[in-house]
Order: structure tokens, then sequence, then C-alpha cells
């Protein structure tokens, strides 16, 4: 609403940024950036919109609470996040279907390989989740206007701790089954600070 400008000088909202899209033709698509909505706005519902338009780009998967604070992905609402890959997984079966996935965030306190780590796998998480999730009843409970059952439903999926499949995904790829501590424990940081030590004086945060 107000990020990078005030509201009546940039793209507005989803609605103004579908308007250019369309206008500027078959090649130009949206992107959903979670961190750039008004508070409490539905980003799962503008998600499945664009899907139905055929117009969603993308998307720069981190978290927020009061503005564009380009946390980490799910550190405020992983429920949300669920939601929104929810209607891609539900989508996957459109032809030409491929929105672009990617990671926007501001690393102010934390590391920012640790954070990119933890980013990726909170969104292999939630898309897991929906893969999980019983489409044929949540279709039955849609068509039947059942919003308790559907909402069952998905919550199900959300509650299913999927992180023994992770691991072993990563394993089998030849990855660590812990990134994290393994990238601690490498020593890296430490390594690489001395052949590219930190410039005096430099900035950070938002600017």
């Amino acid at each position: 609403m107000y990020e990078p400008a005030f509201y009546s000088t940039v793209v507005q909202d989803w609605g103004s940024n579908y308007l250019i899209a369309t206008e500027l033709g078959e090649q130009a698509y949206c992107l959903v950036d979670l961190g750039h909505h008004a508070p409490n706005v539905n980003i799962e519902m503008i998600v499945a919109r664009l899907i139905q338009f055929g117009k969603l780009g993308g998307f720069h998967f981190n978290d927020s609470k009061y503005g564009d604070d380009d946390l980490d992905s799910g550190s405020i609402d992983p429920y949300r996040l669920f939601l929104v890959f929810n209607e891609l997984v539900d989508s996957e079966a459109v032809s030409g279907f491929d929105p672009m996935h990617m990671l926007d965030q501001s690393h102010n306190v934390t590391d920012p390989i640790e954070s990119l780590m933890m980013s990726a796998t909170e969104v292999l998480r939630s898309y897991a989740q929906a893969v999980l999730v019983d489409r044929s009843a949540l279709s039955r409970a849609q068509e039947s206007n059942d919003a308790l059952i559907a909402t069952s439903t998905l919550k199900a999926a959300f509650r299913t701790d999927v992180e023994p499949i992770l691991a072993m995904a990563r394993f089998e790829k030849g990855g660590a089954i812990d990134p994290i501590a393994t990238y601690r424990t490498a020593g890296y940081r430490a390594e690489v600070a001395t052949i590219r030590p930190a410039a005096p004086g430099a900035g950070g945060g938002i600017v």
C-alpha cells in the first residue's frame, strides 16, 4: 500500500496489475509478491483468480507482518503459504501452466544463506503438504458448499508432518538431511569471510 511509494504512484493492487498485463498482451504476466499486499488480503484467492485468467507468471516468496518486510517464507503465516500451494497443485494439469518460483527476502538479522535454506525448505514443505490434499473430498465439499469439510480436508494435509519425506528426498539427491546444521559444521561462512571481508561502513536494512 505504501512501498515503494504511495498508493497513487505505483501499480496499486492485483486488479491494476491484471489490467496492465492484459493491455500489454499475451507475453505479459502478473507476479505475486507475498509481501506487497494490503493487510488481510486473501492472497490465495488472488492466485486462484490469476490462474483462472491465465495471467499468473510467478512468485516472490517471503512473508510479512507490517508491510513488505521480506521475512523468511512461512515465518509468519505458514498456513497461507500452504493455501497458495494448494491452488498451484490444483492447477498443475492446466496446459502450459508453469509459473516462476523465486525467493525475495531481506536478511537484516539472520545469515542470508541460512535464511534462504530455511525458506527453500518451507516452500518445499508447503508443496508436499498441498500434494497430500484429498482432491476428491475437497471437490465434493466445494460442490456441496460445505465449507467446514473443505477446511477440515485442507487442515488434515497441512497438519501432516512431511519432514521425513523432505529429508529422504534430500538424501536421495545427495544433499544434506539437515542443510543448516551441515552448513554450519562445514565452516563455509568463516572461510569465505577471510577471502571476502565485510566492507567497512557498509549499511544494511531497507534502503
